[in-house]
């Protein structure tokens, strides 16, 4: 168990560190440069990939790059090309070549989002149903711990040596990923796959379409996901916030935003684990939600006051502690959800959906800030955060948390309960 936690750690690792490189830390090197709030906060469409990855993902799930099996492959492939990318990224600067830096990060937000699809699948597969919660926890403590790394040491690094050096050093970190990778074996999962590459597109999305509840569902995974677009350290508008709109220094910034705001995830992410060991899902998505809904209040005052270091560091810590509580349990719950025969595809659905806030977090932001200002902004975020509770109580009522599994001996299971039942 030791050994599995730890390898899904490190991978957890491995999927967070393109992903802060790719958007707040490059929105930071944007937005030192002088460049305007506008083509800043546009630069978090470069993660769209993280959505339409669903195009390419069921390919994923059915053919194996190298001989080291379908999950590794997909997941060493990525790392390699994620490795290079960066240091070829180091290059350019915003300020002589920022469309040649849009177009080489939009390749790299390509490799990292294929990558978290294998990484999700590979876990998925890798940890018995009883690790499921505390294996999301850990994963996600990887991740958030990697957003400090990419996100917060990488600007104190970029202050004081250059953003050059520090891209190549984040770089060379995915070499801890390929690591774990190597020695983790792959899932020893077996299922059918379907019979055509036709039948991988179209079978995964046919049976997550035909579950009831699912359109509940997926309005819930997106308004659970809003809490956090507008205030945690991947959103696609509070580096312009933070360094326009109030005047924080990039050091600042690293240290509350980045270091504090990351640790307080990693805090919230461990203790939603413990919590989920103890409590029920829905009371845990439900509670957890609320939280991440009204710590957004404090970004409304912090936008009032102006450039206040103490609300500022209050304001961080208690919304990413909230917000890391909030996306371990929805890990949890996509881990539940997926069917085996399709993990990848499936789960790259789920999280399609969930990533679509921060994404658009950028550009929507930006205009609603020119129209309404940063109070007007972070009023509207906390509203919108609340909208994902008719949600929840619609896709309990419907037993969407009843989902139909395949387990370890090829049998179907109902997870709400111990009953197997033979295949049809």
């Amino acid at each position: 168990m030791n050994k599995r936690l730890m390898i899904v750690f490190t991978l957890g690792f491995a999927s967070g560190l393109p992903l802060a490189l790719i958007s707040s830390t490059l929105q930071a090197w944007f937005a030192s440069s002088g460049m305007s709030v506008m083509a800043t906060g546009f630069l978090s469409l470069l993660s769209l990939p993280y959505v339409y990855r669903i195009l390419w993902v069921p390919i994923l799930d059915r053919y194996s790059l190298f001989s080291i099996g379908k999950r590794r492959s997909w997941i060493l492939a990525m790392q390699s090309l994620l490795l290079v990318g960066f240091n070829v990224l180091a290059w350019f600067s915003p300020t002589t070549s920022p469309y040649v830096m849009a177009g080489v990060a939009f390749m790299l937000a390509c490799f990292s989002a294929t990558q978290d699809v294998a990484i999700d699948a590979h876990r998925t597969e890798y940890l018995p149903q009883t690790e499921h919660a505390l294996g999301a926890s850990i994963a996600v403590f990887g991740y958030r711990l990697a957003l400090l790394v990419a996100g917060g040491i990488s600007l104190i690094i970029a202050e004081h040596f250059g953003w050059a050096f520090s891209y190549r050093l984040m770089g060379f970190l995915m070499v801890f990923g390929m690591v774990a990778t190597v020695m983790s074996p792959e899932p020893s999962l077996q299922v059918s796959n379907p019979s055509t590459i036709r039948e991988s597109f179209i079978e995964p999305v046919k049976e997550i379409l035909a579950r009831k509840g699912i359109i509940s569902l997926l309005f819930f995974i997106f308004f659970y996901k809003i809490g956090e677009a507008f205030t945690t350290t991947t959103s696609g508008i509070v580096m312009p916030f933070l360094i326009q709109g109030l005047g924080f220094s990039l050091d600042t910034i690293a240290y509350v935003n980045k270091m504090m705001g990351i640790t307080s995830i990693l805090l919230g992410g461990l203790a939603a684990g413990v919590i989920l060991i103890r409590c029920s899902l829905f009371r845990a998505l439900l509670v957890f939600g609320i939280l991440q809904a009204l710590t957004n209040a404090l970004f409304i005052i912090l936008a009032i006051v102006g450039k206040d270091l103490n609300l500022f560091a209050t304001a961080v810590v208690f919304d990413n502690f909230a917000a890391g509580m909030g996306s371990t349990a929805l890990v949890a719950l996509f881990m539940r959800l997926v069917d085996r025969r399709y993990t990848a595809t499936q789960f790259s659905i789920f999280v399609a959906i969930a990533t679509l806030p921060r994404i658009i977090s950028g550009p929507v932001a930006a205009s609603l800030q020119e129209w309404l200002g940063w109070v007007g902004l972070y009023q509207i975020s906390a509203i919108l955060a609340l909208g994902f509770i008719p949600f929840l109580f619609i896709i309990r009522k419907e037993m969407v948390f009843s989902k139909i599994i395949i387990n370890e001996e090829g049998y179907i299971q109902d997870s709400s309960n111990s009953e197997y039942k033979t295949i049809n």
